[in-house]
């Protein structure tokens, strides 16, 4: 005790000082050093000393037992500040600025006595969203082109089939509670203050809960498999997700459902491959295919599709049929169908390799020989 400062000097005021000048005193120093306002380190402890030498002050009685005996005339017995006070302060600082611009909610589910100060407090009031769901679908390669209708297996919770969302085993298991006695409400008062504020044993409620639900263990709800259709867009991409608003768990409050997250993995194909929105493939083809100039039966995503051939083109060359490709987002176009030639020389029996030989024996390499020049030179 003997380590108290004076409360006249805690609030900066003298000992004639009135009621009134009491309580502006406070209002400044409690603005001044609230923890929500003020990060220093020292800011709580002297909010603490503020509320503490206040206490006092401005109840006639004790500030007359204060004037005669000092502070050896609260012990910790008669007085209980250290927890009082503080934890209970926000309710009169509350009261104090009503009507001044803030709005402000008692009804906070935190433990911090200062967490609904200006309006920032409470969820018990407001109705919150379910939370979201997340999932991992795998799809062929060409469903990823085209898209595809397919039925989903989620886990979600609803309303306990038992108790209805009441948490309780049976009707007459919900009682008024016994704090508010069924008002929902509880009233606090410290020196000239007076605050209601909901209940903190029932959340605002009234009511209590004698033996809790059986079946959902006094949670409301219970899990269960619900099958959902979802529609995968043409064009999604390997990692890509899907959002579905309103697929989530419901909200057990009244509030809008949850949203579903489905992450697509594309399982690769055998042949095709994706760069950005083309389709590529390789496609072995015999070099006298090229010399004969054939017409050949390429397959595609969208059906087979009829190429000729130019004996001109490269060997290592490219075919590109546009529009063949993967859907192209926010567009009606498509990406292209890239055919990546990989010429062979065919195997040949010893007839027929003599005969090349033959048609081939004149030939002259102009291309290789020119080559050869430009490097010596």
């Amino acid at each position: 005790m003997e380590n108290k400062r004076d409360y006249y000097e805690v609030l900066g005021i003298s000992k004639n000082a009135t009621e009134k000048e009491i309580k502006s005193a406070y209002r400044k120093l409690a603005m001044q050093y609230h923890p929500d306002r003020n990060k220093a380190p020292d800011a709580e402890e002297k909010f603490k000393e503020v509320s503490e030498a206040y206490e006092i002050l401005s109840d006639p009685e004790k500030r007359q037992k204060y004037d005669k005996f000092g502070h050896s005339a609260f012990d910790q017995s008669s007085f209980g500040y250290s927890e009082d006070v503080f934890n209970n302060f926000f309710n009169s600082f509350r009261d104090m600025f009503s009507g001044g611009g803030f709005e402000v909610d008692s009804s906070d589910d935190s433990d911090d006595p200062f967490s609904s100060i200006f309006g920032f407090g409470s969820n018990r009031s407001r109705k919150t969203k379910g939370s979201d769901l997340q999932m991992k679908l795998s799809i062929d390669f060409l469903d990823s082109i085209f898209g595809k209708n397919v039925t989903v297996q989620l886990k979600k919770y609803s309303e306990c089939s038992h108790c209805h969302g009441s948490k309780a085993e049976s009707d007459s298991d919900i009682v008024s509670c016994p704090q508010c006695h069924g008002s929902g409400q509880v009233q606090q008062k410290m020196g000239f203050f007076s605050t209601i504020s909901p209940c903190n044993k029932c959340g605002g409620l009234g009511k209590s809960i004698k033996n809790t639900c059986h079946v959902c263990s006094g949670k409301g709800y219970e899990y269960k498999l619900v099958n959902e259709n979802i529609q995968i867009p043409g064009g999604i991409n390997n990692g890509e997700y899907i959002k579905l608003s309103g697929y989530g768990n419901p909200s057990r409050n009244g509030g809008s459902n949850g949203d579903l997250y489905i992450i697509i993995a594309i399982r690769p194909h055998k042949f095709y491959e994706r760069f950005n929105n083309d389709i590529v493939v390789s496609m072995p083809i015999s070099v006298f295919s090229i010399i004969n100039e054939d017409t050949i039966n390429v397959p595609t995503p969208y059906g087979n599709k009829d190429i000729k051939l130019n004996k001109n083109m490269k060997l290592d060359g490219v075919i590109t049929l546009d529009g063949y490709g993967f859907p192209i987002k926010n567009s009606s176009k498509k990406g292209n169908f890239i055919i990546t030639l990989k010429p062979y020389i065919p195997s040949l029996n010893k007839e027929d390799n003599k005969k090349v030989q033959e048609i081939f024996s004149n030939y002259k390499d102009v291309e290789f020989q020119k080559w050869i020049k430009d490097f010596n030179n």
